[in-house]
């Protein structure tokens, strides 16, 4: 087993480094670092073992952390622990990105570029069995990498009895996960009830599928080189030109947003991607969700990703005349006694209203649910806020960027879009509104 990693630490070059080892106090983190550390000297490495608690196995983590210290210190190690804050959500996805947050805080204190997982050859068909059961594409086919940026596998061409046997070996004690046991985990259920059938179909199983795996890879550089040429012309900067992708073949286009949608889908399956290149072939001009944060939008002619943004909830009370500062904008209301010749056009950063004093405070805000607005020259009737901006057909970026003139709920002026029907100047006194980005003043 040392072989396979001192070629893993020469194919990559790895010498003269800090190592960060995520190390869970496991079989596999434990040889992959007492491995590490017999090579150490030889490639004048620095081993750190990183150890992250997410509080969900209260007893067990401690001894863990216990353990990872003594480890560290038997081997000449250092050690990093920290924990996740009892708050935080207790699922694998925010796991996973607590987990990697911590791994890329280790790496910038020790100004080191190579973190070292303990991902097994056994773990690699397990993801592959996974990922074909819940439908992949040749990518998925290609299972765990054994290089992504600063993140290297040594182990990915172990098996984990050659890892047990290694242990044993060296005498080396480690610690069991109890939660490994329990087959509500799907990758639980794959290794426990799953692989031990493929065994009796085939007892090389694990290699037959690592094949797979080695195929798959080689496959996926050949579909990758083939599309260096296609995406020259197909894209501008982060854009994809809509004109020329829907001249593509059905193979190409889904190979394309594949790569493309990457890195905001991490579950792509074939009807995902059907589902995204229909929406392209089919509009020209609108977004679809990705994900809870980002949409695949077209607009002119191009294909880009788009950034949900948050809805601000700030707000500032509008006590009468005066000037005000919300965000970036200056708001001026004074009074008025004289009717103007011409009215400001509603795109404008102006205008007339007519209300008594004891409406104050009014409230300068962005929209929220509730929001009625009566616009300028409906003389019967009200509707909300939601369906005025729906019929205008404004973009729902824009929508969360528009700032209010508000009594409770409903609304005087939308600025630079309309000013309500029962607020209009309708006599000799009123009041004059502005507003300008601050800076234009």
């Amino acid at each position: 087993m040392i072989e396979k990693i001192e070629e893993f630490l020469k194919k990559y070059n790895i010498k003269n480094d800090n190592v960060i080892i995520g190390c869970s106090a496991g079989p596999d983190s434990v040889a992959l670092s007492c491995a590490i550390s017999l090579l150490k000297n030889k490639y004048n490495l620095k081993i750190i073992l990183a150890y992250f608690n997410h509080n969900w196995r209260i007893e067990e983590a401690k001894k863990e952390e216990i353990f990872c210290k003594e480890l560290a210190k038997k081997i000449g190690a250092d050690c990093v622990i920290d924990r996740a804050c009892k708050n935080a959500k207790k699922n694998e996805e925010t796991a996973r990105k607590l987990r990697y947050d911590f791994f890329e805080a280790c790496a910038k204190k020790y100004n080191s570029k190579i973190v070292m997982l303990a991902h097994n050859k056994n773990d690699n068909i397990e993801t592959l069995i996974y990922r074909i059961i819940k439908g992949t594409s040749i990518t998925g086919l290609t299972s765990i990498p054994e290089n992504r940026d600063i993140y290297f596998r040594p182990f990915l061409s172990v098996e984990k009895k050659e890892i047990l046997d290694f242990l044993n070996k060296i005498n080396q004690p480690y610690l069991i996960d109890s939660s490994n046991f329990d087959v509500v985990h799907k990758r639980n259920l794959i290794r426990k009830e799953i692989l031990p059938l493929f065994e009796k179909i085939n007892p090389n199983y694990i290699n037959s599928i690592d094949n797979l795996i080695k195929n798959s890879i080689a496959s996926r550089k050949i579909i990758d080189k083939s599309l260096v040429d296609v995406k020259k012309c197909l894209f501008i900067e982060d854009k994809i030109i809509r004109s020329k992708f829907i001249l593509l073949s059905q193979e190409y286009r889904f190979e394309v947003l594949n790569d493309f949608l990457g890195a905001y889908l991490k579950n792509r399956d074939f009807k995902t991607i059907s589902r995204f290149d229909e929406f392209i072939l089919n509009n020209s001009d609108k977004k679809v969700s990705l994900n809870s944060n980002k949409f695949l939008k077209i607009k002119n002619d191009f294909i880009f990703i788009v950034e949900k943004k948050e809805k601000i909830n700030d707000e500032i009370l509008i006590n009468g005349v005066g000037e005000y500062n919300f965000l970036n904008l200056t708001f001026k209301i004074e009074k008025c006694s004289n009717l103007p010749v011409n009215f400001p056009a509603s795109s404008d950063n102006c205008c007339y209203l007519s209300f008594s004093e004891d409406i104050f405070p009014l409230k300068l805000r962005h929209r929220k649910n509730g929001d009625i607005f009566i616009p300028l020259g409906l003389k019967n009737g009200k509707m909300k806020l939601k369906d005025y901006l729906i019929n205008r057909k404004i973009p729902q970026e824009k929508k969360d960027e528009l700032v209010l003139l508000c009594k409770d709920n409903d609304v005087l002026w939308v600025l630079g879009e309309k000013i309500g029907e029962k607020y209009k100047f309708k006599s000799t006194e009123g009041f004059y509104l502005s507003y300008f980005k601050k800076g234009e003043l």
